[in-house]
C-alpha cells in the first residue's frame, strides 16, 4: 500500500468521523436550544465539560479490575511486552500500553484509559487461540487505538449521546405538562420540535455507532501500516469468525441489523485486509507459538 493511498484512506476515515460526531453535535444543540433556549446549551457544555472530566479521572487500573483482569509483568512476559514497546513506538506513542490479563474464555481483546494512561487487555481465551504473528495484529490493532484517540472520541459520543436523550426526556415531560394549553388552543409547538424530541435519541444512536464502526477500519488500517503485515490481523480475526460460528451460530449479523453494532462485520473487516496484504509479504514460519512468548503457563 503506498503512502498515497494510506493517505486518502485515513482522509475518508476522518472525514466520514468528523461529519457523523458534527451531526450529533448539532443534533444536541438543536435540541436543547429548541426547549430550553441558551440556558439549555450552557447547561449542556457545563455537564459535557464535568462528564469528560470525570471520565478522565478513572484510571485505566480501576476499569481494568473491574473487568477482572490483571498486569502481566515485563518478566512474566519478556518477549510479548517488547513487542508491545515496539509497536507503540511505531505508532508514535510515547507511553507504552500496559498490558492486563483476564481469565476469561471468550475470545477478546481491548483498550482502555488515554494517551498518558493506556492499557491493552487481553483474554486467555484469545491467547489460547492466537499465535504470535496473530496476536502482533491484535495488538497493534489496540495500540492504533490509542494512538488515533479513539477512546477520547467514544468518551465524547457517549457524552453527547447522553446529553441528547436527556434534553429529549426533558423535552418530552415538558410537552406532557403543557399537554392542556396546546389541547385548547392556548400555545402552540412545531411538528419539527415533536419530530426531533423523537427520534433524535435513535439517530443520535445510530450515528455514534457508524462511528465507532469506521474507527474499526481505520485502527485496522493503522494496524496494517505499523506491522507491514495486514493477513496477520486478518487470520486473527477469521479465528474469532470460527470461534462466534462455533459458540454463537445466531448472533451472526442475523438479529441485529448492521446499523445497529458497534463494530463492522468480520467478513468486511477481513476483506479489506486481504487487499492491503497484496503488498506485504510476511512468511508465517518466522512466528512461534504463542505459549513460547510466555515464562509462566497459562
Amino acid at each position: 500500500m503506498s503512502e498515497a493511498k494510506f493517505l486518502v484512506e485515513k482522509f475518508k476515515n476522518g472525514g466520514r468521523t468528523f461529519l457523523l460526531f458534527l451531526g450529533m453535535v448539532v443534533m444536541m444543540v438543536g435540541l436543547g436550544y429548541l426547549f430550553f433556549g441558551i440556558s439549555g446549551l450552557i447547561w449542556a457544555g457545563v455537564l459535557g465539560v464535568f462528564g469528560l472530566y470525570a471520565s478522565y479521572r478513572i484510571p485505566a487500573n480501576f476499569v481494568m479490575k473491574m473487568k477482572g483482569g490483571r498486569v502481566l509483568n515485563d518478566y512474566e512476559i519478556p518477549r510479548l511486552s517488547n513487542l508491545v514497546k515496539v509497536l507503540s513506538k511505531k505508532a508514535g506513542l510515547n507511553k507504552s500500553p500496559k498490558l492486563y490479563f483476564i481469565a476469561s474464555n471468550q475470545f477478546n481483546a481491548f483498550a482502555t484509559g488515554s494517551k498518558n494512561d493506556p492499557a491493552i487487555a487481553i483474554t486467555q481465551g484469545a491467547l489460547q487461540f492466537l499465535d504470535e504473528r496473530e496476536l502482533t495484529g491484535v495488538l497493534a490493532h489496540e495500540i492504533s487505538h490509542i494512538a488515533n484517540n479513539d477512546l477520547h472520541l467514544q468518551r465524547m459520543t457517549m457524552i453527547i449521546g447522553r446529553l441528547t436523550r436527556l434534553f429529549s426526556l426533558m423535552g418530552q415531560l415538558l410537552l406532557l405538562i403543557n399537554l392542556p394549553l396546546l389541547l385548547a388552543d392556548v400555545g402552540s409547538i412545531s411538528w419539527v420540535a415533536i419530530l426531533l424530541l423523537i427520534f433524535a435519541p435513535m439517530l443520535s444512536t445510530i450515528m455514534m455507532l457508524a462511528i465507532s464502526r469506521t474507527r474499526e477500519f481505520d485502527a485496522d488500517l493503522n494496524a496494517a501500516r505499523i506491522t507491514s503485515d495486514p493477513l496477520g490481523l486478518a487470520r486473527a480475526l477469521n479465528k474469532l469468525s470460527h470461534y462466534q460460528q462455533h459458540w454463537f451460530p445466531k448472533l451472526q449479523g442475523r438479529l441485529v441489523p448492521r446499523f445497529l453494532q458497534s463494530h463492522p462485520t468480520l467478513k468486511e473487516r477481513i476483506r479489506r485486509l486481504q487487499l492491503l496484504g497484496t503488498k506485504y509479504k510476511n512468511p508465517t514460519n518466522q512466528y512461534s507459538p504463542l505459549s513460547q512468548l510466555f515464562s509462566n503457563n497459562y
